[in-house]
């Protein structure tokens, strides 16, 4: 029986998926031009995240980016291919608001009642919060091995529709901070 755990758990380790990183990786010297391929986004049934405008936003802050790291976009013979990820999700969070405090007003519906006494108020309430969150992932494939060179996530809250187009410069621009230069 502890065998069988202690296979369970090594199948297990052995499944996640990695996400290392090689900081001391570098684009291959010859790699200065790059193509997109289809992206695959998975989304939550709402039509603001998968669509065709989105997918421009996104691909535009990645030309934005990789014109700044010296790669160019070349639809015939690209040294690069590059695909990313999205996948969002509604997701709940609960808190317990607060704990009391000591001192004025001192009335005022608390954890053991109403205005209990040496000044102690307020009270810890649950609530929750409803939000989406996304996740981002960039996937770097030379294009003529089919070798995927580098990959990275980010993840953040992207429930306000208003502020997405900054929501993913702002990604783009963390994800891109990790991003291997070109060997020289």
């Amino acid at each position: 029986m502890k065998k069988l755990v202690n296979l369970m758990g090594l199948l297990m380790v052995m499944s996640i998926p990695s996400f290392a990183k090689n900081r001391n990786f570098q684009l291959p010297a010859q790699a200065q031009t790059y193509n997109w391929m289809y992206p695959d986004m998975k989304t939550s049934q709402n039509p603001m995240y998968n669509n065709a405008f989105a997918r421009q936003r996104i691909q535009r802050a990645f030309d934005a980016a990789l014109g700044q790291k010296g790669l160019t976009r070349n639809t015939q013979n690209p040294d690069l291919l590059l695909q990313f990820h999205t996948f969002t999700q509604r997701v709940r969070r609960n808190y317990y608001g607060g704990g009391g405090g000591y001192g004025y007003p001192m009335m005022g519906w608390g954890r053991w009642g109403w205005g209990m006494p040496f000044g102690y108020y307020g009270g810890g309430y649950p609530y929750s919060t409803t939000s989406t969150n996304g996740t981002l992932v960039l996937d770097v494939t030379d294009a003529k091995t089919g070798e995927v060179l580098w990959q990275q996530a980010i993840t953040g809250d992207v429930s306000n529709f208003n502020r997405l187009d900054r929501q993913i410069n702002k990604g783009v621009k963390k994800l891109m901070k990790s991003f291997p230069d070109r060997q020289v």
